[in-house]
């Protein structure tokens, strides 16, 4: 039999990575939790529909004015940032509160098949962004049986 030497910081780390894999399951399963930052750290949420000749990608981005959205698409990706800008103001008798939010987002969707950019539209409506944008002709995927062995 032989020794193995003790190491604390691999168990340390070992700890830690424990600890993010359960931080990161309980956040995904409720990302209300998710809180929203001054640094950018928020994401909308988003649904990626591949359909034969085109993909749909809708965001959610409640709140933003759509004047606070770019949106830009390359052949293989779907970028989308902003900035949200949120105030609240409450008012009563004996108390005043205000809560203000503003920060910048960003995300890109990569996309599995190539598209015509030059051809994407964009339409907001009630906080959800839908980009559609047409594939390239022959792009779309063939399917192949293939027999198991």
């Amino acid at each position: 039999m032989s020794l193995v030497p003790w190491e604390p910081v691999r168990e340390l780390a070992s700890v830690r990575d424990a600890m993010n894999r359960i931080f990161d399951d309980a956040f995904s399963r409720f990302p209300s939790l998710v809180p929203r930052r001054e640094d950018g750290w928020w994401q909308p949420s988003v649904d990626v529909i591949d359909r034969d000749k085109e993909i749909v990608v809708k965001a959610n981005v409640p709140g933003i004015d759509p004047k606070d959205v770019e949106v830009t698409v390359a052949e293989n990706a779907i970028n989308i940032k902003g900035q949200v800008a949120q105030e609240k103001e409450d008012q009563g008798n004996n108390y005043y509160r205000r809560e203000r939010y503003y920060g910048a987002f960003q995300r890109s969707i990569p996309l599995d098949s190539k598209v015509v950019a030059e051809q994407a539209k964009a339409t907001f409506k009630n906080g959800v962004l839908e980009v559609t944008v047409p594939k390239v002709e022959g792009a779309g995927g063939k399917q192949v049986q293939v027999k198991v062995e």
